[in-house]
Parts: structure tokens; sequence; C-alpha cells
């Protein structure tokens, strides 16, 4: 049995070590898969837990024994590698959700095609469906993306591979047609006032 403490171990590690990151691995590897689990879901806590341990084999000279324990360190990488998963798949799924909305809209060009039982399933909704496709497209995706899809205008800009700039002047011009279209269904009362001073900062 082999009594070395883990701060040893991970010097060894740094020092490319496999036997050293063999003892380490059977110390941590069932808490970080539980761990991976609890975050992330037992379909994802392998590869997570292998993409944790790549990481320590080769971040295991950033290790600093003054500013704490091994383990505390390492588990804080885990956790840190865990939750950029969780920000990475949140905003793929707003991204997807997103443009399955887009691409419904983009194919109701027909005034007469029931928007309301595609998208939002009520009246308000429907009278904003159908005001949205008919303004540019370029225009309604940024909208939808910022809307739908909770993405700043920087993300947008990023997604895209647009100027930051281009994305506002679209969402500018995309409220003013939509507000334009929407003005006589008093019924939608929608936040104008947070829509439009959402185009004049970033986010």
């Amino acid at each position: 049995m082999n009594n070395e403490s883990n701060e040893l171990l991970v010097t060894r590690i740094a020092a490319q070590d496999r036997n050293a990151f063999a003892l380490v691995y059977d110390r941590f590897a069932a808490q970080v898969y539980a761990m991976a689990g609890h975050m992330l879901g037992i379909a994802d806590a392998e590869e997570a837990t292998q993409e944790v341990f790549i990481r320590l084999w080769h971040k295991a000279s950033l290790y600093d024994p003054a500013r704490g324990p091994f383990s505390h360190w390492f588990l804080s990488i885990a956790r840190n590698l865990m939750l950029d998963k969780l920000r990475a798949r949140s905003e793929r799924a707003r991204i997807i959700a997103a443009e399955e909305i887009d691409a419904v809209l983009s194919q109701a060009i027909d005034p007469q095609i029931d928007v309301l039982e595609q998208v939002w399933q009520n009246q308000r909704g429907d009278a904003l469906a159908q005001a949205l496709t008919r303004i540019p497209p370029e225009q309604r995706r940024v909208i939808v993306l910022a809307y739908f899809g909770g993405m700043s205008q920087s993300e947008i800009a990023f997604y895209l591979q647009v100027p930051l700039g281009t994305v506002k002047k679209r969402i500018r011009l995309g409220l003013q047609k939509l507000r334009a279209a929407l003005s006589p269904h008093a019924l939608l009362d929608l936040d104008w006032d947070a829509a439009e001073a959402f185009t004049e900062v970033e986010l």
C-alpha cells in the first residue's frame, strides 16, 4: 500500500510519472465521478471524469502547496470543468431552441399559416410571430436569438460572426419594424422601453 501524500504525488505527476498518476486516479476517481454524475448526469459522467484527470496530467505543475491541500485544488479543477460543460450545454440548448423558432418563422410566408399552433399557442404569440415573419430575415434572426435564445449582443455577434455594431443595428431596426407591425395589437402590451434599452447597452 502506498502512503505517499497527494502533495508528493502531484509533484511526481508534474514530472510525468505515470505511476503517481495512477495512484491519484485510484484515490479520487470515484469522488470525481460522483461529482460529474450529480452535476452533468450519469450519461456524461465517465467522459467528464476522464477529462478532469487529463487536465490534472497537463496542469500538475501549477499546484502550489502553499495555497492549500491538493484535494481542494484538484476538486476545484473538477468542479470548474463541469461548470464549463454546463454553461456550454446551456448555450447550445438556447441556440438550438432559437434556431428552431427561426426555422418555423422563416417558412411562415403565407399569412394564413397558423403560427399560433406552431410556436406560442396563444393569441399574443400569434400576433408577434406573424409580425416577425414580415421583417427581414437577418433582423428576425438576431431578435429571435436575443429574446428567445437569451443571448447577449456580444454572444450573437460571435455566433453569427458579424461585427457587434451590425448586431445592434439589426436589433434596433427589427424592433422598430415590429413596433410598427404590432401597433394595432394593443393586447400585446410589449415592454418596448426595455426592448429599446437593450439595443443601447452592451450586455
